[in-house]
């Protein structure tokens, strides 16, 4: 294994965090507009860009509603439906008590799944145990549910989030970090420029003054562990080299696979490549998943293909790569994820 703690400033270990504290504060997305006006288009409408959004703004979600489920596990009926605002409400019913919330945000960009989360009338933050999974194209019981048993009446709503969770949650759904009452800005919601760039305010300031002394952080000037550590704050932290329990654990859970950068960073594909295989060969940053098998092959074909002796021709296809070599997993219901373990099949 080739990974490491990478030093930083005065040979201080490298963490994301240090480039997200910038002495700059921060402008929002829509300051970038004026200079990178394409760049912006596209990631507006990205996947990363709508994985928070106020419920009400979910079409997928409000289309397939009313809808109710038997919650076996909750010994409850669970409804979905619209009341009369337009808000959505999650009522349960159980023997002769009923309750209800209406729920506020939508976690998830909907490619997957999207599951509720609201603040309660005690000012708890809730997580809905009824999703929306776009595999099976309806509603059912969220990720977790099953194998937790409400531990009150209250609780057949949805389990309700620990100020650490809660701050888990907003903040790898949101552009900046989270103060202690994590809730954003509608412009804030969802991953955008200075989640990946830094606090921009003083880069915007000097850009629209001309001036040459704008600077912003470029993650594209990263090797590929660092990359790894920074889009894995929401995907997962890869291990480090002397992680020896953690890296096995990685390699031995199958719902590890739900997290690419802890996957990449086993393959040789990524411990053979000088600096790296950074996240950015195969993923626009700014953009979804590349749409043509063609385009996802293309980054394999560039070590594997006749003219480079250091990396070995699949003797088996000459296209669809990912398909044998990052098979999917179905790891949580409805659901699969590309295994970013990229190796050759057993």
């Amino acid at each position: 294994m080739l990974l490491q703690a990478v030093p930083g400033v005065a040979g201080q270990t490298w963490t994301p965090e240090r480039f997200w504290q910038q002495r700059s504060g921060y402008a929002g997305s829509e300051a970038c507009r004026n200079c990178h006006a394409g760049i912006y288009a596209k990631q507006e409408v990205s996947g990363h860009a709508r994985t928070l959004r106020p419920l009400s703004e979910v079409g997928e979600f409000k289309r397939g509603l009313p809808f109710e489920l038997l919650d076996r596990v909750g010994n409850a009926n669970l409804r979905l439906s619209l009341d009369p605002s337009g808000s959505v409400l999650l009522s349960s019913v159980r023997g002769g008590e009923q309750t209800s919330v209406s729920l506020r945000w939508a976690f998830g960009a909907g490619t997957k799944a999207i599951t509720p989360v609201t603040v309660n009338d005690r000012g708890d933050y809730v997580e809905s145990r009824v999703s929306w999974f776009r595999g099976a194209g309806a509603f059912d019981l969220t990720p977790g549910a099953r194998e937790r048993v409400p531990g009150s009446f209250a609780e057949t709503l949805g389990q309700v989030l620990a100020p650490e969770d809660r701050k888990k949650c907003f903040g790898c759904h949101t552009s900046r970090p989270m103060a202690d009452d994590p809730v954003p800005a509608r412009n804030e919601m969802g991953i955008r420029c200075e989640r990946c760039h830094g606090p921009g305010l003083e880069h915007v300031r000097a850009a629209s003054a001309d001036s040459r002394k704008s600077s912003i952080f470029h993650p594209r000037k990263l090797t590929g562990f660092q990359m790894a550590q920074v889009c894995g704050t929401c995907h997962g932290r890869p291990p480090r080299e002397i992680d020896f329990d953690e890296i096995r654990q990685i390699q031995e859970r199958p719902l590890a696979a739900r997290f690419p950068s802890q996957r990449l960073v086993l393959s040789r594909c990524f411990n053979e490549t000088d600096g790296g295989l950074k996240c950015t060969v195969c993923h626009d940053p700014h953009d979804n998943v590349a749409p043509s098998q063609e385009a996802l092959d293309t980054p394999c074909r560039t070590c594997h293909s006749p003219g480079r002796k250091s990396a070995a021709i699949c003797p088996k296809a000459s296209s669809n790569c990912s398909g044998c070599h990052m098979p999917k997993a179905r790891v949580l219901h409805h659901t699969e994820f590309a295994d970013h373990w990229i190796r050759a099949k057993p």
